[in-house]
Order: structure tokens, then C-alpha cells, then sequence
């Protein structure tokens, strides 16, 4: 039979091994969200004003594709949201 390996009796023996703080790290997560959202609420920024902005710009034969490619963005964002 092996003997013990160290890393195994000294976390068994010791607090040293890693604690799981998620909620912790969950509430980061939000708190960063949050502020993003507000950051991006006092500018102004919204989906109009890109949308426009993409449409504005640019000539008739590219409005479609620009249009469609807007569309599925939004889609991967409501993905990603969920």
C-alpha cells in the first residue's frame, strides 16, 4: 500500500483547502451587471439609436443584410441573458 500523499493529510488535517464562496461571487456578478446597465442608461444608449445609427450609414444595398445582422445579435443577446 502507498503511503498518504502529503497535499491529502494536510487538507485533511488543516483549513488550507479552497472554500467555495459562489454566492459571493454570484453577487459580484450582478453588482457588475448592474452598473454596466446604469452606465449605459445615463448615456443614453439604446437599441434605436444603434439600430438607426447601422441604417443611417449606410447605402440601400447593405441596409438588409446590416438589418438582418442586428436581428440575430439581438437574438445570441437574449441567449446569453437567459
Amino acid at each position: 500500500m502507498s503511503p498518504p500523499r502529503l497535499t491529502g493529510a494536510l487538507r485533511s488535517f488543516s483549513n488550507v483547502s479552497k472554500k467555495e464562496d459562489f454566492p459571493e461571487q454570484l453577487y459580484d456578478l450582478k453588482t457588475k451587471r448592474l452598473k454596466r446597465r446604469e452606465l449605459f442608461a445615463r448615456e443614453g444608449l439604446t437599441w434605436q439609436k444603434i439600430v438607426h445609427f447601422c441604417t443611417e450609414h449606410q447605402d440601400k444595398a447593405k441596409q438588409q443584410a446590416a438589418s438582418q445582422e442586428l436581428r440575430s445579435l439581438l437574438l445570441a443577446a437574449k441567449q446569453i441573458g437567459n
